[in-house]
């Protein structure tokens, strides 16, 4: 890895741990996308071992992911979440197996879907209270 990648990686560490819940998890997509982007561009120019490590990446946060799920309290989306990370994992494997980049696009999208999703949650959940108006006869107040 040169001093860019690195200090990229580490840059990318500190937004992650200085985020609220929500950033977190959009971070962590934003980092499956990047990994698996590089794993696609790998298998392309037929270099394995680099496909292999971004692979590895990729999983790695996908278990980052699932971890950060909280899966005690029950919550609908948390388990349909946690499906579809497990599905991604089983399409990460197949595809890279069988080298179908347009299997493994379709994780990359879906990932970004998800970070996109969050990122909306946070601004929503973050967004200054709108402040109410009421009608008092002829002026709104």
């Amino acid at each position: 890895m040169n001093a860019y990648a690195r200090t990229a990686e580490t840059y990318l560490t500190q937004r992650i741990l200085n985020a609220s819940p929500e950033q977190q998890a959009a971070l962590i997509m934003e980092a499956g996308q990047l990994h698996l982007g590089r794993a696609i561009q790998a298998l392309t120019k037929n270099d394995p071992v680099a496909a292999a490590n971004s692979f590895l990446r990729v999983t790695e946060v996908l278990r980052e992911a699932t971890i950060r799920l909280n899966l005690e309290e029950g919550n609908e989306l948390a388990q349909s979440l946690n499906k579809l990370y497990d599905f991604w994992a089983q399409e990460l494997l197949a595809g890279s197996a069988s080298k179908n980049i347009a299997r493994l696009e379709a994780v990359a999208q879906g990932m970004g879907e998800i970070r996109q999703a969050w990122e909306q949650f946070h601004e929503k959940k973050n967004a200054p209270a709108q402040p109410s108006s009421f009608n008092l006869g002829n002026q709104i107040v």
